[in-house]
């Protein structure tokens, strides 16, 4: 059985046979099977630096990982499984002007499947994401709201937070908690020296603004950790969205990205 035939006559979806006949045509040297073509293009692409393009600004990341089971019977019966997705040093735009640094952008794609009509399109069925920023992001957006506030991550999931003129005072903890308005850090205990007291009634909540985040995207938690704050977030459209993306758009956009090293629109269809 020849390549471009790799799929015919026992595929539920004979759609994905096309799939190796585009692959030829836009990688002509390597498999055109689905999956080889698939793990070829992510050869290309994890550990280079793409561009993509977010309104008017270009946004620069590294693919870190992108890890899928798509073997070619997983293909051939339509349930992909998990798809991974990890982009390290994001350099997310801020509205106005000024960009966000992002130490890590994770995209979890749970139980993919293919569907065959009206066009064979990859359907998730629920796509998480978390987002890495540095204790320095944190630090800065206390301090817009709380000045002369220094915060960190702390262990347990808390922050600590303590007065810049005074840093042998002791140090307050507080949990963060995700509400419709932002995200509110909660006093929990004052600590100075080895001593561990109630956090004062006096001391207010800090309420952060939520981060800009893409449409359709909602934050569910804040969770510090050594170093960083990591946000976890909901796509609650984007896998309705996905399932308008046939499967041909979505190989003809891996195919641009992997020999161009940017990332095109990834347009949906009606």
């Amino acid at each position: 059985m020849t390549d471009g035939r790799w799929f015919d006559g026992w595929a539920p979806w004979p759609e994905l046979s096309g799939l190796a006949a585009a692959g030829r045509s836009l990688l002509p040297n390597v498999p055109v099977t689905p999956a080889a073509l698939a793990r070829t293009v992510t050869e290309q692409l994890v550990g280079r630096r793409l561009t993509a393009k977010v309104g008017d600004r270009e946004v620069g990341l590294t693919l870190a990982e992108l890890d899928y089971p798509a073997d070619s019977l997983r293909l051939a019966t339509g349930r992909v499984g998990d798809v991974r997705i990890v982009a390290d040093d994001v350099d997310w735009p801020e509205p106005g002007a000024g960009s966000i640094p992002l130490r890590r952008v994770t995209v979890l794609a749970e139980d993919v499947r293919l569907r065959s009509l009206p066009t064979p399109a990859a359907i998730p069925a629920r796509v998480a994401l978390r987002i890495a920023v540095s204790a320095d992001v944190l630090r800065d957006r206390v301090a817009a709201v709380r000045p002369g506030i220094v915060a960190a991550p702390a262990e347990n999931g808390l922050l600590r937070i303590h007065w810049a003129k005074h840093p042998d005072w002791g140090h307050l903890t507080l949990r963060p908690q995700v509400t419709d308005d932002g995200v509110v850090l909660l006093p929990q205990a004052l600590h100075i020296g080895r001593k561990e007291l109630r956090a004062p009634k006096r001391f207010q909540p800090i309420v952060l603004p939520l981060p800009e985040l893409p449409p359709g995207v909602k934050l569910t938690k804040v969770e510090p950790r050594h170093g960083e704050l990591v946000l976890h977030a909901v796509a609650e459209e984007w896998p309705e969205r996905l399932s308008k993306i046939s499967l041909a758009d979505l190989l003809s956009w891996l195919t641009t990205a992997a020999m161009t090293l940017t990332l095109p629109n990834l347009g949906t269809r009606s």
